[in-house]
Formats: C-alpha cells, sequence, structure tokens
C-alpha cells in the first residue's frame, strides 16, 4: 500500500529495505500511557487495499470516559476504503477525541466531516527542500504544463549553482543546462526550493519580492509548470 502512495504524491519517500520495520517499532517508554501500537486494514477482493496505525489512550473524569485515539498513519490509495479507516477510528467506543499528527494539508479527511469547524487543525512546517545541484534536481522531475524558462540564480553557499540556466520540460521529462541567455525569472535558491515540489506557488513568491520577473509572462508560465495537483508531504518525521 504505502509503495503505492508513494508515486502519488510529491515528498513522499520509498522504504529502503528495513525500513518497513521502522513504523512498527512501539517502545512501551514511549507509549506515554497509551495502549500498545494497534493496526487495521482495509481488503477489497482479498487484497489489501488500506492501513491504520493507531493508539488507545483511556481517560475518564467523574466516571465519564473521553478516551483518545491517537492516529500513527492512514493511507489507502481507495477513496473507499479511506473513508471506511476513518470511520472506523472516530467509532471506537469510549473515547471522544481522534488526534491524528502529521498529515498533508489537503487530506482528504478534511472532506470527510460533516463540520470542518469542529476540527483543530493546526499548521506547521514539516518538509524542507534544499537543492544542492540544481540542474540534476530540476531535471529529475516533471512538469504539469510544457515550460521554457531561462532563470537567474542566486546560492552563495553552493556557488556551483550560481547562474544562468535554461529549463525546458513538460509532463514527460525535463533538460536544465547552463546557458547565456538572457534571464526570464531571476530568484535564490531558497525560492526555487520552496516550489519544487509543487507546493508554494511562484506567483505567490513574487507576491512577496522574492521573485522578479524579468520577461512579461514567464512568471506564470513558470509557476504553473511547477504546480502539484496534490501538496507534497512527507511521511515521516526527520
Amino acid at each position: 500500500v504505502h509503495l503505492r502512495m508513494a508515486g502519488t504524491r510529491p515528498g513522499m519517500l520509498a522504504r529502503e529495505p528495513g525500513w518497513e520495520r521502522l513504523p512498527l517499532l512501539d517502545p512501551p517508554e514511549e507509549r506515554g500511557g497509551a495502549s500498545p501500537l494497534q493496526c487495521v486494514v482495509a481488503e477489497r477482493d482479498g487484497k489489501t487495499v488500506g492501513f491504520a496505525r493507531f493508539r488507545n489512550k483511556p481517560e475518564s473524569e467523574f466516571a465519564t470516559p473521553h478516551g483518545r485515539i491517537q492516529v500513527q498513519d492512514v493511507q489507502s490509495p481507495d477513496p473507499a476504503a479511506y473513508a471506511a479507516l476513518w470511520r472506523f477510528l472516530c467509532d471506537i467506543d469510549l473515547t471522544s477525541t481522534v488526534e491524528a499528527r502529521n498529515r498533508p494539508v489537503d487530506d482528504p479527511l478534511l472532506s470527510l466531516v460533516s463540520d470542518i469547524r469542529r476540527c483543530g487543525v493546526r499548521m506547521r512546517d514539516a518538509l524542507h527542500v534544499r537543492l544542492v545541484e540544481v540542474g540534476a534536481a530540476l531535471e529529475a522531475r516533471t512538469y504539469l504544463t510544457p515550460v521554457d524558462v531561462v532563470f537567474e540564480l542566486e546560492d552563495a553557499f553552493c556557488p556551483w549553482n550560481q547562474g544562468r540556466w535554461r529549463l525546458s520540460g513538460d509532463a514527460k521529462g525535463a533538460s536544465c543546462t547552463r546557458t547565456r541567455e538572457a534571464a526570464d525569472l531571476a530568484l535564490s535558491v531558497r525560492e526555487l526550493g520552496a516550489a519544487y515540489l509543487g507546493g508554494t506557488s511562484l506567483l505567490e513568491l513574487a507576491g512577496a519580492g522574492r521573485v522578479r520577473e524579468l520577461r512579461h509572462g514567464a512568471l506564470a508560465e513558470a509557476s504553473v509548470a511547477f504546480g502539484s495537483p496534490v501538496a507534497p508531504w512527507l511521511q515521516h518525521g526527520f
């Protein structure tokens, strides 16, 4: 299931051999009074199509139980199975709260609930991107729409990235090479890293004065091309 999901969202990592055991580690001293780690799977036609890992932390006040479900992970490429897993977690007896940390900002869960106002949603940074080899990095991804732009890049820490690059790409692949052509955009590696996975718009960064458009139309062209239909998400902490 995880391997199928890893190819659907920017930022997700395929697990190296042995990594699949890490999410199953469950030291008692790290449970904080909650139950041992539990897992539920969703199946269709005899095949596993989703799973959820969670703990149950019993709590009560004045003899009234209001336990807490601590969700570690929920994944499924099947919308019906995904909804069923969350329904299971929300219907566990003697609980009043379901906590889920490190979820994507566009998690379908937010569209499954009947009243999003009752969800205490908090945002925090969890995925940091720093391009070390700009040419190789931009060639390693595909682009939502055709793009052909020259950008002037600042990178004081990795000076081999500084200078002008021509990016030409589409949904099938890309090339990114050094050039002496006039620049269409000017930005630093910080902005390029923010836009790399499609979660931050170059237009948004330009509105903050962090990207300069040197050729009319180049900003919109690049901003759309760098975009992603789904938000980036890293399922592991680091």
